[in-house]
């Protein structure tokens, strides 16, 4: 198991011996105050520095007119005052040999591109003194296990602390007020609340990856993100978190195209594609929620129940209604109604009535109102059956007459037997209270059971894939030197292009190994006619040239050639096709015309945060008006795309519908796989490859790529 160090400089910032705080203020509900209230309030052991120029004494504590007067260098620095003082406070604590300083004031990289470069120089000067900061625009960071609350949130007094297993790490100030808020509201315990602003430094993983090295006692780190700058520390944190069996899951906003721009604005950050960030989340193992009320009710169910073995789950209520909800939800979020094994339904019928359901759901009704034991009762004999990874216990209403308490009691004693993932759905406060109060996850309905149950699951799925070692791609042919080679000429040509023409294109993919349709360059017709004899009618006619990437645009591409006199008339209307652009061909592709079963597109692009992103999903002519498509970050396994392409819309119609035989999935996996090798040893060279459509035929006979365009990156 791999060990990995984190800077021992950030160490300052969540465990500092002694804090100053510039712009401190004796008014407890000012920016600059409120620190130094929770510090006392909370326990705080080390030394507290007040430093404002027109005070003696701030609540209580001595106060210092700078940094310069202070007895001794502090560890960690708050600066708390505006504009351009906060940026001379910075400069100070460079030159001081302050070791952090967390800037909450505003007015820098979010405000555009004059605020930008005031916090870039300011934040090249921190990093040259070695002095690591926190935002600048953060709300602070906080820590209850050692009452380091160098943060001005107000929600530390509008709902009471408590220290807990649960870590929140946000970019924004509201978000990580929110997540903390929604989690005691929950009754978990919470140690850290950390919000790193525009981080000009410190980022949210470097956090998360402090934390997971640091602090033992974190089970559960949630993280809100508008952003993702630094993928590899994140990489990082993941790997961490696999070690320690710690949960790690994320809110990453920006999914829209509004949402990103918003969030470009409020962080001053550029926001990736969202399939490439789930892409990312996923191949790193880090469960992803759609907002923070989902987050923290995945932490209330993977803090008491450890992740699923699998999809299959057992619903149980005292509703029919409610058991045709659950199963409703359930399998909307991916997640397998288990049939359950005929000696279970048998002793289930034992312990129901003789109108009650023994089949999943399981249906006790109302007669758990006259038997408080019931409800133990079929969990105990559901707990053995081989096909239950998880269960889904549904109570719609109880109150006066049922004994909710035993019910509790019951599920608390089944989950900690079972050692399986339990979810509770009550919407009932006292009801919901008293399962909480036993340790079980309490939802309000059946679809935020469900998706967190499909968490548990994903979760679990990943574990073992992490615990198999799985994520590395098999071994692949290699990439031919001529194609790097090729590669390199194009971009040193002082012509500056950046598109291959289709056969160099074509040439890139079969020097990897990628299977291309057959076809000759021709230079004549005449050439071109006897390439049509040997590859067979009826072929396909296309003008090649770099300069006219999309050729069917500009009537350069005829499909269906059957005869020579065909031939000769596609050749003529391209010809005057080209003339009319006043573009010189290198050649005409003559092809064979190959009918697939179905059209897949495969494409490689380069983003400028993740690298290479291997894209795959429905092909053809509609690809752009109906995206069906999946991302993969290379290295990744055969079970990575198989996994992504039973995600698409187009899977059932690879599997074989309405007497089609089934497509060659394999071959369709294998070509992704043979692209995300040419991705990595290409390096960078390739900004995109298109190959549109991909034809894949039956079932034992392959793929083959009919077009493919390389777009290569600048010169560097």
């Amino acid at each position: 198991m791999e060990t990995l160090l984190v800077d021992a400089s950030l160490s300052s910032l969540l465990n500092p011996a002694s804090i100053a705080i510039v712009g401190a203020s004796d008014n407890p509900d000012k920016i600059g105050g409120r620190p130094i209230y929770y510090m006392h309030q909370f326990g705080y052991q080390g030394t507290i520095y007040p430093v404002n120029p027109t005070r003696s004494e701030v609540q209580g504590e001595k106060a210092w007119p700078s940094l310069d007067d202070l007895p001794e260098v502090p560890e960690l620095v708050i600066v708390a005052v505006p504009g351009q003082k906060a940026v001379d406070a910075v400069y100070r604590c460079a030159d001081l040999g302050v070791k952090a300083a967390i800037v909450i004031s505003a007015g820098f990289s979010e405000t555009g591109d004059e605020g930008r470069a005031v916090q870039q120089k300011m934040a090249q000067r921190a990093a040259e003194a070695g002095l690591r900061l926190i935002g600048p625009n953060s709300q602070g960071l906080a820590n209850f296990a050692n009452g380091a609350i160098a943060s001005f949130s107000t929600m530390f007094i509008e709902v009471e602390p408590q220290d807990g297993p649960v870590a929140v790490i946000s970019q924004s100030g509201g978000m990580a007020a929110m997540m903390y808020g929604l989690l005691r509201q929950r009754g978990i315990g919470v140690r850290h609340m950390h919000a790193t602003g525009n981080e000009a430094d410190v980022t949210v993983s470097d956090l998360a990856c402090a934390i997971l090295e640091q602090d033992a006692d974190i089970r559960v780190v949630l993280l809100y993100l508008e952003s993702l700058q630094n993928p590899q520390t994140l990489a990082r944190a993941a790997l961490l978190a696999r070690e320690r069996g710690v949960t790690l899951a994320v809110v990453k906003s920006g999914r829209s195209e509004t949402g990103a721009r918003a969030a470009g604005s409020h962080t001053g950050a550029l926001a990736s594609e969202d399939r490439v960030v789930d892409a990312f989340l996923t191949q790193h193992g880090i469960l992803r929620a759609a907002d923070p009320p989902e987050l923290a009710r995945f932490a209330e169910l993977l803090l008491n129940t450890p992740a699923s073995g699998g999809t299959r789950t057992v619903i149980v209520s005292n509703s029919g209604a409610s058991c045709v909800l659950a199963a409703d939800a359930a399998e909307a979020y991916g997640l397998e109604i288990a049939p359950l094994k005929d000696e279970t339904r048998a002793r289930l019928s034992e312990k129901l009535v003789d109108f009650a359901s023994t089949e999943n759901p399981i249906d006790i009704t109302a007669a758990l109102l006259t038997n408080s034991r019931l409800f133990g009762d079929v969990l105990g004999v559901i707990s053995d059956d081989p096909n239950a990874d998880m269960f889904l216990l549904d109570i719609p209403v109880a109150g006066r007459g049922y004994d909710v308490a035993a019910f509790a009691e019951d599920t608390a004693r089944f989950a900690r037997e079972s050692g399986k993932p339990v979810a509770v759905v009550a919407w009932q406060q006292p009801v919901a209270a008293a399962f909480r109060a036993q340790g079980v996850a309490v939802f309000e309905d059946e679809r935020q059971a469900a998706a967190v149950l499909a968490a548990a699951a994903r979760a679990g799925a990943w574990k073992r894939r992490f615990a198999g070692g799985e994520g590395a791609a098999a071994e692949q042919p290699a990439v031919g030197a001529g194609v790097l080679a090729m590669l390199d000429g194009v971009q040193a040509d002082s012509s500056g292009r950046r598109f291959l023409s289709e056969h160099e294109s074509l040439q890139v993919l079969a020097g990897s190994g990628f299977p291309v349709v057959d076809y000759e360059l021709c230079t004549t017709l005449e050439a071109a006619l006897q390439a049509a004899e040997r590859l067979g009618w009826p072929c396909v006619l296309k003008a090649c040239s770099a300069r006219v990437p999309h050729k069917s645009e500009y009537g350069l591409v005829d499909v269906g050639l059957g005869s020579t006199a065909a031939l000769e008339a596609a050749w003529a209307r391209q010809s005057a096709a080209l003339e009319r652009l006043d573009v010189q061909a290198d050649g005409w592709i003559v092809a064979r015309q190959v009918k697939g079963l179905r059209e897949m597109a495969v494409g490689l692009n380069f983003d400028p945060v993740f690298g290479p992103v291997v894209l795959m999903g429905a092909g053809g002519k509609y690809v752009e008006a109906m995206p069906d498509v999946a991302a993969l970050l290379p290295p990744f396994s055969r079970d990575d795309v198989l996994d992504r392409l039973r995600g698409l819309r187009v899977w059932p119609l690879l599997q074989g519908v309405r007497g089609e035989p089934p497509a060659d999935v394999e071959a369709l996996v294998q070509a992704a796989l043979r692209l995300g090798r040419l991705a990595l040893v290409t390096a960078g060279r390739i900004q995109s490859l298109d190959i549109n459509p991909v034809l894949v035929l039956p079932e034992g006979e392959g793929a083959v790529a009919v077009d493919a365009l390389v777009e290569l990156t600048e010169a560097r």
